[in-house]
C-alpha cells in the first residue's frame, strides 16, 4: 500500500510536535530556568544572524538587505511556550464543552474491570472496525459484548468470552425493535452503544438507484436514530451511557462518485452535534449530563470493498488504514469514559479547517483523491461491471 500500517500506528510528526515542542509542561519550566539563568544561552551553538545587501534597490518601504539567521533561542522558547499553552487551553476547553461543562463524569462511574458491569453494543460487529473493536473490548475489559449484524458471526468471534450475537437487519426498523427487545429481555441495558455499521458503493448521483439510496440511508444514519431512541432513555435512567457514532472524514467534504455516502456521513455529524446539544439542554434534568456522546472520523480503511480498489488507491497515493488502526483509538476513547471527537489519523483533525475556507481556495483533502480523477472514474466503471455480473446483487461492505 501507499502508506504502510506501521507508519499510521507510529507517532506522527504532529503528535511529536504537540507532545514535545509545544508542551508547556516542558517548555514552561525550561523558559523559567533560562530567564533566571540567562548565561546558559551564551553556551548554545546558535548560528549568527547575517545581512546580505541586494544587488538592486527596492522602493520604500521595502528593505535593501536580506536577513539570514535563526530566531534567537530565548525568543524561540517563548514562542513554543505561548503556542503550546494556547493549544493545551484549547484542548481543555474543548473537552469541557463536550462534557457539558463538567470536569468529572456525572452519574454512575465507569467500571470496565468488573465482570459484566458494562455492556458494549456494536452494530456491524462481524467485520471491519466492529469486528476488531469486539476483540479489543474482550481483551482489555470484562464487559459484556453484544454484536448486532446481518452477517453471521465469524469463527474468530465465536469463542470470545462474554460475547453474544444478535441477527438484525438495520434497514428494517421492525427488526431493530425486535432485536433490542430481545437484548433487554435477556441481559442488562447496554451502557455503550457504538453505531458502527455502514455501507458504501461508488457511483455518481445520476447512477444511484432508488433501492440503494434508501438502503444506504437506512443503514448509515436512520438506524442510528432508531437505536438511540430505544436505548438513550434507559441510559439516562441508569445515569450512565456512551453513544459513539462512526462517521468519516467524508462528513466534512463532498466526493465525486460517493454522493450518497457523503450525505449520510454529513447527517451522522449533524445528528451527533444535535444529540450533544439536547443532552446538555433538553435532557439536563433527566440525566442527560450522565450520558457521553462521541464521534469518530476515520480516513480510508482496508475493508473488502476498499481492497477491490487497492490498485486505484495506490495510484492516487491515498493513505489506507487497517481496521485495527481505527478500532484501537475508538476502544481507547470509550475506556476513557468522556465525550469527544476522534480523528484517525489524529493529524486529520486540522483538515476540518478547510470547511471554513472560501470556496475559491479549492483545498482538497486526501479523502477525495481516489474518486476525483480518472482513477475514480476507472473505479466506478469496474464497480458497475461487477454489479452487472452479479445482477441485482449490490457490492457493499461494512464501514
Amino acid at each position: 500500500m501507499a502508506v504502510q500500517s506501521s507508519l499510521i500506528n507510529g507517532p506522527s510528526l504532529a503528535s511529536i510536535t504537540t507532545g514535545v515542542l509545544f508542551n508547556p509542561l516542558l517548555t514552561g519550566p525550561l523558559l523559567l530556568y533560562v530567564l533566571r539563568n540567562p548565561s546558559v544561552l551564551e553556551k548554545l551553538p546558535w548560528p549568527p544572524t547575517r545581512y546580505y545587501n541586494l544587488p538592486f534597490d527596492l522602493p520604500w518601504p521595502f528593505p535593501r538587505s536580506i536577513r539570514v539567521g535563526a530566531t534567537p533561542p530565548l525568543r524561540t522558547l517563548k514562542f513554543l511556550f505561548t503556542w503550546g499553552l494556547i493549544l493545551y487551553v484549547n484542548r481543555f476547553l474543548n473537552r469541557l464543552a463536550l462534557n457539558y461543562g463538567h470536569l468529572k463524569k456525572q452519574g454512575e462511574p465507569w467500571d470496565f474491570g468488573a465482570e459484566g458491569k458494562e455492556t458494549v453494543l456494536i452494530t456491524g460487529g462481524c467485520s471491519g472496525f466492529g469486528r476488531e473493536m469486539a476483540k479489543m473490548f474482550a481483551e482489555q475489559t470484562k464487559a459484556n459484548i453484544l454484536v448486532l449484524d446481518v452477517q453471521p458471526l465469524p469463527d474468530d468471534l465465536k469463542n470470545v468470552p462474554r460475547l453474544s450475537y444478535h441477527h438484525v437487519d438495520l434497514t428494517s426498523p421492525a427488526s431493530i425493535h425486535e432485536t433490542i427487545a430481545q437484548v433487554l429481555k435477556t441481559g442488562p441495558v447496554p451502557t455503550v452503544l457504538i453505531n458502527n455499521a455502514g455501507i458504501a458503493h461508488a457511483h455518481t448521483i445520476l447512477a444511484t438507484t432508488d433501492d440503494f439510496l434508501e438502503k444506504i440511508f437506512r443503514v448509515n444514519i436512520l438506524s442510528h436514530f432508531t437505536l438511540i431512541r430505544l436505548l438513550l432513555p434507559r441510559m439516562m435512567a441508569q445515569r450512565k451511557g456512551h453513544i459513539v457514532s462512526i462517521a468519516s472524514m467524508a462528513s466534512y467534504t463532498g466526493c465525486p462518485s460517493l454522493g450518497d455516502y457523503c450525505a449520510t456521513k454529513h447527517a451522522v455529524l449533524g445528528m451527533h452535534e444535535t444529540l450533544l446539544a439536547e443532552l446538555a439542554t433538553r435532557y439536563k434534568d433527566q440525566g442527560g449530563h450522565c450520558v457521553q456522546a462521541s464521534i469518530v472520523h476515520p480516513m480510508w480503511a482496508r475493508t473488502p470493498l476498499v481492497g477491490s480498489w487497492e490498485r486505484q488507491l495506490n495510484a492516487s497515493k491515498a493513505p489506507v488504514l487497517e481496521a485495527k488502526d481505527v478500532a484501537a483509538p475508538v476502544v481507547r476513547h470509550v475506556l476513557g469514559g468522556r465525550s469527544g471527537s476522534v480523528f484517525v489519523p489524529e493529524r486529520y483533525r486540522y483538515a476540518t479547517i478547510a470547511k471554513g475556507l472560501p470556496d475559491w481556495v479549492g483545498i482538497k483533502s486526501r479523502l477525495d483523491l481516489a474518486v476525483n480523477t480518472d482513477v475514480g472514474r476507472e473505479l466506478e466503471t469496474e464497480a458497475l461491471e461487477v454489479k452487472e455480473r452479479k445482477g441485482v446483487e449490490e457490492s457493499w461492505v461494512k464501514t
